[in-house]
């Protein structure tokens, strides 16, 4: 597993990268910059949510994430799979590719499930999407997100206030819930099998009074301190891995990982 850091020019450094950043990558190589800007926040309170950090910034993350895939398909030919997470969480990696081998790598779309709402002009759609921290696409499944033309084009064009109806999917719409707006309502993709995992796998690393909710099957943790990598490393740093359960509904094309 190659895991990298992929980037886009960001406002607080006024749209070029940082002389830090140009070291860390000759020095590490685990950098990508795509030729892309974030867009401006309108609130210095960037906690947990991107839902209220404005038009400009949630573009800029489905951009990102958009040309993330697209990238990764072509740099990346032989991969089976490809996975965007946040920088604020922590993947066992060992136990990840034990994972992978337990369920069929053709079309899956797997993450944590989240209910939510697709805004499409004027009808707002119930969907289930894997939540944008840690989600995982087949190959063949990133080919089909990246190939929806209509979303394609939309992700070349810049924000402005005129364009706000035309850039309405990007923009109203989180990249982890436009991912699946478009595997599941724009351009179904017939072979997609939505794979699930229960919040003993996929967890954030406290509750909300502030204790650990770390466990021996813990897989994907989320909302880390800086502190936290360290400790992390201590417990799951070994490599071990367990034999997961899993259960398979045929009918509903969906698979979950059990506790």
């Amino acid at each position: 597993m190659l895991v990298l850091y992929v980037l886009a020019r960001h406002p607080s450094q006024g749209y070029n990268y940082s002389a830090a950043l140009e070291k860390e990558a000759d020095e590490y190589h685990d950098v990508i910059t795509l030729p892309v800007n974030e867009g401006n926040p309108n609130t210095t309170k960037l906690e947990y949510s991107s839902n209220d950090w404005g038009l400009d910034a949630q573009m800029g993350m489905s951009r990102k994430t958009f040309l993330w895939f697209e990238l990764a398909l072509q740099v990346f030919p032989n991969v089976s799979c490809i996975t965007k997470g946040d920088d604020d969480m922590f993947l066992r990696v060992p136990q990840f590719l034990s994972d992978l081998r337990v369920i069929p790598l053709r079309g899956i779309y797997w993450g944590v499930p989240v209910g939510g709402v697709y805004y499409r002009k004027s009808v707002n759609i119930g969907i289930r999407f894997a939540g944008g921290w840690c989600y995982t696409l087949s190959r063949y499944t990133a080919e089909h997100f990246v190939s929806y033309e209509p979303l394609k084009r939309l992700v070349h064009l810049l924000y402005s206030k005129e364009r706000e109806e035309e850039l309405f999917l990007l923009s109203r719409n989180g990249e982890d819930a436009i991912v699946a707006s478009i595997l599941f309502v724009e351009s179904p993709y017939a072979p997609l099998v939505f794979v699930t995992a229960y919040t003993c796998r996929f967890h954030d690393i406290r509750n909300s009074t502030g204790h650990s909710l770390l466990n021996p099957m813990s897989l994907g943790i989320h909302h880390l301190q800086e502190d936290d990598y360290a400790m992390l490393m201590d417990r799951f740093g070994n490599g071990t891995t367990y034999s997961p359960r899993v259960r398979i509904f045929r009918k509903r094309k969906m698979i979950k990982f059990l506790c």
